[in-house]
C-alpha cells in the first residue's frame, strides 16, 4: 500500500507542477496580450494625433491657397481694367492719327 500512496503523491505532484506551469503560461500570455493592446492603442492614438495635425495643416494650406487665388483674381481684374483703358487710349490715338493723316493729305 505504501507504493500506492507514494505513486498517488507523485501523481499529485506531477499534476500540481503541470497545472502551475499551465497557469504561469496562461498568466504570461494574458499579461502579454494586455501589454500589446495598450501598446497598439497608444500607437493608434499617436497616429490619430499626427493625422489631425496633418489635416489641420492641409486645411490651413488650402485656406492660404484660396486667399492667394482670390488676391490673384483681384489683381487680374485690375490689370484687365488697365488693359481696357490702354486699349481705349490706343483707339483714340489711332483715330487722332487718322484725322491728322486726313488733314495732312488735304494740305499736301
Amino acid at each position: 500500500m505504501s507504493t500506492v500512496v507514494l505513486s498517488a503523491d507523485l501523481d499529485i505532484a506531477q499534476t500540481a507542477t503541470i497545472a502551475s506551469t499551465v497557469l504561469v503560461v496562461a498568466l504570461v500570455t494574458v499579461v502579454g496580450l494586455v501589454v500589446l493592446g495598450f501598446y497598439r492603442a497608444r500607437r493608434s492614438a499617436v497616429g490619430a494625433d499626427r493625422y489631425e495635425a496633418l489635416a489641420e495643416r492641409v486645411a490651413e494650406a488650402g485656406a492660404r491657397t484660396a486667399e492667394a487665388g482670390q488676391a490673384t483674381a483681384t489683381e487680374l481684374k485690375g490689370l484687365r481694367a488697365e488693359l481696357g483703358a490702354a486699349r481705349d487710349e490706343l483707339a483714340e490715338v489711332k483715330q487722332r492719327l487718322a484725322e491728322l493723316e486726313r488733314l495732312l493729305s488735304q494740305i499736301g
